[in-house]
């Protein structure tokens, strides 16, 4: 027998236990007092504390908010909403705002400023408890906006004779294909840009360095600045967290952001436009509304469970704890057929959590079948929770 449930995704609930401008839970206190660092339980989760894991939310409406003028509201939004990360890059776009990169500007004015205010974006955000995760090398625009770099007018002597793919600002470890000796200028500017960034941030307790690259060609400069960041945190008897790993740049719609934490992501967020929907309503709305699923499963506690749905061709995705309880998010207007894993007979608490982050929960009383029926018509979806009654 299947029973149907009508998922009642409008965009206010008459009966709601929490509306859409109420804030869920904030993240964790500040990390003032703490460091993050993995988990131990899953070196693949950050932790405030090594014990309790951390998913990270966030999104931003730029590429390098510290350099706008109104960050603080960029990071008050993100708080408010639940988020508890954010990350930027330090563009590498010549211009009044560009980061300093020659030795003789190193100790300049303009050099100064650009530091202190990333030292400032990172203070602000620790007190907030929103972890910072830095990406070190503009790397899309450096391989392809060349010209237009701060990096070209300091290194003009790496020519333009490369292939796709294959700049040689990114072959100046030893070990990377193509490698010349002359590239031992570049390193050592290259170092010094690395320095002033480690001067202006290792000091706090809530970032990541990320040294991601696209593709395996790269993994030898990965590797290098990797080793070289955690070295010289060493050696002034910090712990420097490095994120490194091939990861190939792609879009993050809602759907895509919700779906990578039913997939085991610890870390989502919501790029800048037009990669993404930065920090706007859509996107705010999402990090809470997950929050709001947090106060009833842990995802960290979940696993992938497709068995659970009985169509292949469906766009909702589902997972489990492994004791009973389920959680599916449906992107958008459609229905799904679910066969929950239940042996015996017991009321259920089924909640419904809107796009919007409200929330209302009913109880299944037995007897019921052994399959139900799912479906909104609400364009952008939501989750439901299922969750048999001790």
């Amino acid at each position: 027998m299947i029973r149907n449930f009508f998922l009642f995704l409008l965009s206010l609930f008459l009966f709601t236990a929490c509306s859409a401008t109420e804030i869920p839970d904030e993240p964790s206190a500040s990390t003032s007092e703490r460091m993050l660092q993995p988990w131990q339980g899953d070196v693949n989760w950050w932790s405030w504390d090594g014990e309790n894991p951390e998913l990270l939310l966030g999104g931003s409406s730029f590429e390098a908010p510290f350099l706008e003028d109104n960050w603080k509201e960029d990071l008050n939004y993100l708080h408010k909403a639940g988020g508890n990360y954010i990350r930027i890059s330090l563009p590498a776009f010549s211009g009044p705002q560009a980061p300093p990169v020659f030795a003789a500007d190193s100790s300049s004015a303009g050099a100064k400023d650009y530091w202190s205010k990333l030292e400032e974006f990172v203070r602000y955000a620790e007190a907030k408890g929103v972890v910072v995760e830095i990406t070190v090398w503009d790397l899309d625009n450096i391989s392809t906006m060349w010209d237009s770099t701060i990096w070209a007018g300091a290194l003009d002597y790496l020519g333009k004779d490369y292939l796709e793919g294959e700049h040689p600002f990114f072959r100046t470890v030893p070990g990377s294909m193509g490698y010349k000796d002359i590239y031992v200028e570049t390193i050592a500017t290259q170092t010094l840009f690395v320095d002033q960034l480690l001067s202006a941030t290792l000091f706090a307790h809530n970032v990541i360095y990320n040294v991601q690259v696209p593709e395996n060609t790269l993994i030898p400069w990965m590797v290098y600045w990797a080793k070289y960041i955690e070295a010289d945190a060493r050696e002034q008897g910090r712990v420097a967290n490095v994120n490194a790993g091939i990861v190939p740049q792609r879009r993050i719609s809602v759907a895509a952001f919700n779906q990578s934490i039913l997939q085991g992501a610890s870390v989502a967020f919501h790029r800048p436009k037009p990669n993404g929907n930065g920090l706007n309503g859509l996107a705010q709305a999402s990090i809470r509304g997950i929050r709001v699923v947090e106060r009833h499963l842990k995802f960290h506690e979940l696993r992938p469970a497709p068995g659970l749905l009985q169509e292949d061709n469906t766009a909702a995705m589902a997972a489990t704890d492994g004791e009973g309880s389920y959680l599916i998010y449906l992107p958008s207007a459609g229905q799904v057929n679910l066969s929950p894993d239940w042996e015996d007979q017991v009321p259920v608490k089924v909640t419904v959590v809107g796009y919007l982050g409200t929330q209302r929960s009913e109880i299944l009383q037995p007897p019921y079948g052994d399959s139900f029926r799912l479906y909104t018509e609400e364009e952008k979806g939501g989750w439901m929770i299922l969750k048999p009654e001790q």
